[in-house]
């Protein structure tokens, strides 16, 4: 992870530090939160970026385009998704996609929100039903959230979500049958993803209560709560708002990088 302020003047490359001891990590840490949330995330991962990817943080455009165009960070050989927080962001990644030979398109557009203080969810939401159970995402449960992600569906996704439930907290409503009916988890950076409720079971608030379990797990071992939400979902935000969270000025931009034909 480069954590350069700024870019290199005398050198051609970034040089790029293994943090070896947990003082380092401790004040890479601290850095990091103070620049929160602008410090969330970027991924440069291949095509296959379920399971693989990487993260930089940086505070200057500078810095992000000397790493990509004077080092190996990203693999330019292949389709790739990178997505990023920092203003100019976007409109810098066409102008190297394109000294690369490939395009770079906008896939997706979402806004950022945190949740630090959660507001007290209403009687008749926080009552899940006596025919409910509150529980974790089971590795059996890949399969069903494979087929409801809007970019799931493909044998590297099911793969990327069992990793998820295997390595990470997640929180659910299951019916009487132990079946999920409404769900959360987290993806490798901490962050909320796969906020889904069967169409049956909608308009209750199940989404809600389960988002304020997970919530409040990650803050009693205090992880930051964040996530984001597509511009056009109306319904998540409103849900979230009553729920406490803060939608910051910081939007994900979902960047997809394409190699063009000799």
């Amino acid at each position: 992870m480069s954590s350069s302020s700024e870019p290199p003047k005398a050198q051609s490359t970034l040089k790029m530090l293994v943090l070896s001891s947990q003082d380092e990590l401790q004040v890479l840490k601290k850095e990091l939160r103070c620049c929160f949330p602008e410090s969330l995330k970027k991924m440069p991962p291949e095509i296959s970026y379920f399971t693989q990817s990487c993260a930089v943080f940086y505070r200057l455009l500078g810095a992000y385009e000397q790493l990509v165009k004077d080092t190996d960070a990203i693999d330019w050989k292949q389709e790739f998704l990178l997505q990023g927080l920092q203003v100019g962001v976007y409109e810098m990644a066409q102008s190297l996609a394109a000294a690369r030979g490939f395009s770079a398109k906008l896939l997706t557009k979402t806004q950022v929100f945190l949740l630090q203080n959660l507001l007290p969810l209403p009687a008749a939401v926080a009552r899940s039903g006596s025919e409910l159970k509150l529980s974790s995402l089971k590795t059996d449960h890949a399969a069903l959230l494979n087929e409801t992600w809007s970019v799931g569906g493909t044998e590297q996704s099911l793969q990327y979500l069992t990793r998820l439930i295997q390595c990470f907290p997640s929180s659910c409503l299951l019916d009487a049958g132990g079946c999920p009916i409404s769900w959360i988890l987290l993806d490798q950076f901490g962050c909320l993803t796969h906020a889904y409720t069967m169409p049956a079971h909608r308009g209750k608030g199940y989404i809600q209560v389960v988002i304020a379990v997970l919530a409040k797990e990650l803050h009693s071992m205090g992880y930051p709560v964040y996530g984001d939400v597509l511009e056009d979902n109306t319904a998540m935000q409103k849900a979230l708002k009553r729920m406490g969270a803060h939608f910051t000025n910081c939007f994900l931009f979902y960047d997809l990088y394409t190699p063009q034909p000799l």
